[in-house]
């Protein structure tokens, strides 16, 4: 019978028996490791800084072809706590000719490696873990394909829209490294934006972006996507969202506030104030600049 003893990962012992810690602490061999880990991530000070404002302006540019019904930036996930940067929501029309929510979509963005975790004394000695434990979980489940057919839950002539109920099996060593990697996903992630964005349950798909070679796919949380921008302002999907099943409330809740995100751009482009008082008063209306020549994204 195998150890229960598995079940319970401790994060303070992740050395090989082998490893010693040079006068810096830091243990060689873990070091090599996360090099070659991490040899695809760019040196953040020989890139150009993309400024906030760019890398909002970059998501833009990203959505409007896929032609958002609405979007907009700092979009309350819950009732105020949790903005999320950018939001954007596609409506489709029923049976009644009347609009309905058909899909909802959110983007975190940061400018850097730092913003994208939460403060944690043991982060990069989770970040490899997590990694590592990912990998394992898609070689189990290559072997389950090949041992447990019966696991497939469709027919289908085409292997990309094959789905698979790998938490039916037996299998005591796959179940052991789902137990593990959810405790690295809690340890790393507990509290943080990301966390709480998820939990919310009002976006079907969730997107981090950042600079090209800030973070590597398998650094993301199940479900999260991955988009590159470039210095000059390009962008690209570096790993697909998964999709999460939201209620159509749910749903309704965030395209609520991308229109409350929309009124203060909209007032403020035909020079209305809104007063403090719940007034308005009028200023001058911002001169519309004429757009320079460039390269379409």
């Amino acid at each position: 019978m195998e150890n229960n003893s598995q079940l319970s990962f401790n994060f303070s012992k992740v050395t090989t028996p082998e490893s010693k810690q040079d006068k810096r602490g830091v243990t060689p061999k873990k070091t090599e490791t996360i090099a070659a880990e991490v040899a695809t991530i760019v040196d953040q000070q020989e890139m150009p800084k993309l400024k906030p404002r760019a890398m909002k302006r970059a998501i833009l540019a990203w959505l409007i072809p896929q032609t958002p019904s609405g979007m907009a930036l700092n979009v309350p996930t819950r009732v105020s706590k949790y903005c999320s940067d950018v939001a954007a929501f596609w409506s489709s029309p029923s049976k009644k000719r009347l609009m309905t929510p058909a899909k909802t979509l959110i983007v975190e963005i940061r400018k850097n490696r730092e913003q994208c975790w939460p403060d944690c004394s043991r982060q990069e000695e989770l970040l490899p873990l997590l990694r590592k434990m990912k990998k394992e979980k898609a070689s189990i489940e290559a072997i389950l394909r090949r041992e447990e057919p019966e696991l497939k839950e469709n027919d289908t002539l085409f292997p990309e829209f094959e789905s698979w109920n790998y938490k039916l099996t037996k299998k005591r060593k796959y179940h052991t490294c789902l137990k593990q990697l959810e405790e690295i996903e809690h340890a790393l992630y507990k509290g943080s934006r990301f966390e709480q964005i998820r939990r919310a349950h009002v976006a079907d798909y969730l997107y981090l972006a950042v600079p090209t070679g800030t973070v590597l796919p398998n650094e993301l949380a199940d479900g999260w996507g991955l988009i590159n921008i470039n210095p000059d302002m390009t962008t690209e999907v570096v790993k697909e969202a998964e999709k999460w099943e939201c209620q159509d409330q749910n749903k309704l809740h965030l395209i609520q506030h991308i229109a409350a995100g929309c009124k203060k751009s909209l007032l403020f482009s035909l020079g209305v104030n809104e007063l403090a008082n719940g007034k308005a008063s009028f200023t001058p209306i911002p001169i519309k600049r004429r757009a320079k020549k460039s390269s379409v994204l």
